[in-house]
């Protein structure tokens, strides 16, 4: 862990990410077990469901085929104008889909381990401080330390008081 507690862990560095499923508790979740998450702990992307990321890549197949048939047709026709509008419709519509099967993929990993843990999908992800205050109320095996609530606004034990952003 980092030996400066005033600095904030970056994503790769932070042990769990804090959620509801469709209940109250709150589970703490590692990275791998996030899988595409309600709320995202990283990504822009704004499919959160398994349903709507299916229905998206698939929609995605055949634009992604179509495309790049199209650029090799224009490539041989020189035709510069459809050209160029090949090649960007080929970077979206195949960058879209294999984003799409990325996520899918990652998802179908993170259930598989959240089903050994018993753990829900996260569906409402939780900042540090409210997580944070459940744990407190409901320990378990979750230690109370800045490395496992790393934005957590509130001081811990031995800690003085100071913005950890």
């Amino acid at each position: 862990m980092k030996a400066d507690p005033t600095q904030p862990l970056t994503f790769a560095e932070r042990p769990y990410f804090y959620a509801t499923g469709m209940e109250r508790t709150v589970h703490a979740y590692s990275r791998d077990e996030w899988g595409i998450g309600g709320a995202q702990p990283s990504g822009n992307y704004t499919v959160h469901t398994t349903t709507g990321t299916y229905v998206v890549t698939i929609l995605m197949t055949i634009p992604a085929i179509v495309a790049p048939l199209l650029l090799i047709a224009a490539v041989l026709s020189l035709n510069l104008i459809l050209g160029l509008l090949a090649l960007v419709c080929t970077a979206l519509f195949t960058g879209g889909w294999l984003l799409g099967i990325r996520n899918l993929r990652r998802e179908w990993r993170a259930s598989k381990l959240r089903r050994l843990k018993g753990q829900p999908k996260p569906r409402f992800a939780l900042s540090d401080d409210t997580a944070r205050s459940w744990f407190e109320d409901n320990p378990s095996g979750i230690e109370i330390t800045r490395e496992n609530f790393p934005d957590s606004t509130r001081p811990f034990p031995g800690e003085e008081h100071h913005d950890h952003r």
